[in-house]
């Protein structure tokens, strides 16, 4: 579960070029930085912390998926709206 975020992200870093490039961008950096500074601070908490770090790294993990869903979830919903904006403008 630790490295599930940074695995989807690094396989989704190809389809991403199906973006704009300004979206794309705003992924790739914003995407980047929740799921590679998120997953590391879960991994610090599960390895030196002890048992209760080994709980706070679930419940932020869990927040780290959370978070990085609805970053994709609003991706593709703007990249929506900028499609049809364009074939109204045609």
């Amino acid at each position: 579960m630790l490295t599930g975020p940074v695995t989807v992200f690094i396989l989704s870093i190809p389809l991403s070029s199906r973006l704009t490039s300004g979206l794309r961008k705003f992924y790739l950096i914003f995407g980047g930085i929740v799921v590679f500074i998120g997953s590391g601070t879960s991994f610090y908490f599960a390895f030196y912390t002890g048992d209760q770090g080994g709980i706070a790294a679930y419940f932020f993990q869990m927040a780290v998926i959370l978070v990085y869903a609805l970053l994709l979830v609003a991706v593709v919903g703007i990249r929506v709206v900028v499609k049809m904006r364009n074939e109204r403008s045609e």
